[in-house]
């Protein structure tokens, strides 16, 4: 029980981390905007580290279009990169990730482990690698990163390149090393999603699928994870939560931690290089959460061009013949995320369940400090 509370709480967490953003209504801009509508949103120069994200999504887009061999590694390393501002160093990110790699390969074969398959046991050691201490996590093992969500609301606590040096992570990181080391070894693991969490599954030797969170070293049960993250039906149908992310589904996942990221770092969410990753990223997993950029950036487009032309209500948007249409496609492909299965908090529930989970960390002395 107390492991399920702290799961829950590590969920509520997880809420406001880095990749999360909450898609509200259509709402047309009737005052005054902020952010100036006569500004050049193309003009990345404005932005030192742009380059970056330019070297990120060539390299993404040559794994995706068969021009370079996949490596979900490569990919998240790239895009980490962005965000530590191209400061990484790729040789020493590669010399851990080997380090590890090799150690546990090295578990499975110098244990007596009896296993009813390799692959069992080569996830049985990634588990064990992460839950129990052992020479190759210097004794310590991975736990999860809160005070990165109280710091800075999970950003850096979600690079895998932060948690190689400190141990510490959070549902970005840590299911994406274990990914990666699944793939260096030869293990069959998988990336799942859930509204504002990843998640890991693996079969074992009588076919049934496990869910390993990594978060917190435990193991849940599938209707827990539908109970507790409000998944839909129509969500795992269509492929956007609780389904095994294919090779190229996986690496277009980088595509959306940048995104998040080139949000975060320069303020731009809509202008045409956020366009082309969206658009790249949806063409091999259309039930992703790109779809938000999408929205989002649609919005924006409808919501500048019409305030320029003189619009000032979200009627005169709606009549008018120009941007009518633009305006109904925006509400067209909100309806078709949501059947998707999409699902978003308000801001209300945000707040109350953030506050919850800080209570939580106070009662049990749950350290949120380094």
């Amino acid at each position: 029980m107390k492991i399920l509370r702290l799961t829950y709480c590590l969920l509520l967490l997880s809420i406001w981390a880095f990749f999360c953003f909450a898609q509200t209504p259509y709402v047309f801009q009737t005052q005054d905007p902020i952010a100036n509508f006569a500004w050049d949103e193309n003009d990345t120069s404005r932005y030192a580290g742009h380059y970056l994200y330019e070297q990120a999504y060539q390299l993404i887009e040559e794994m995706l279009t068969d021009q370079r061999a996949l490596s979900f590694s490569d990919a998240v390393f790239a895009v980490e990169n962005c965000f530590y501002d191209g400061t990484l160093n790729k040789a020493e990110f590669d010399a851990e990730i080997a380090r590890i790699s090799t150690g546990v390969r090295r578990m499975v074969f110098l244990s007596d482990l009896q296993a009813p398959s390799l692959d069992v046991a080569l996830n049985y050691c990634i588990y064990l690698f992460y839950t129990q201490p052992c020479e190759l996590n210097h004794q310590k093992p991975y736990h999860y990163d809160a005070y990165s969500l109280i710091h800075d609301g999970g950003l850096e606590g979600g690079m895998v390149a932060h948690l190689l040096k400190t141990g510490t992570g959070t549902c970005r990181s840590l299911p994406y090393l274990y990914k990666i080391i699944a793939d260096n070894i030869g293990a069959k693991a998988y990336l799942a999603n859930a509204p504002l969490h990843t998640y890991i599954r693996q079969q074992d030797a009588e076919g049934r699928w496990w869910n390993f969170e990594t978060t917190t070293g435990t193991y849940s049960r599938s209707a827990w994870i539908m109970g507790h993250y409000h998944v839909r039906e129509e969500a795992i149908r269509s492929g956007l939560y609780m389904t095994n992310l294919n090779a190229k589904e996986t690496i277009v996942q980088c595509l959306y931690d940048m995104l998040c990221i080139y949000e975060k770092k320069t303020g731009f969410y809509s202008n045409e290089f956020v366009r082309k990753c969206y658009t790249l990223g949806l063409r091999y997993h259309y039930a992703d959460n790109l779809q938000k950029f999408r929205i989002n950036d649609m919005k924006y487009q409808l919501d500048k061009d019409a305030w320029n032309a003189g619009l000032r209500s979200e009627a005169e948007v709606r009549e008018h013949t120009v941007f009518g249409p633009r305006y109904e496609q925006v509400l067209h492909v909100k309806d078709e995320f949501y059947q998707m299965g999409n699902h978003e908090l308000t801001p209300e529930e945000y707040q109350e369940k953030y506050q919850e989970a800080l209570d939580y960390l106070q009662q049990k002395h749950i350290p949120i400090k380094p």
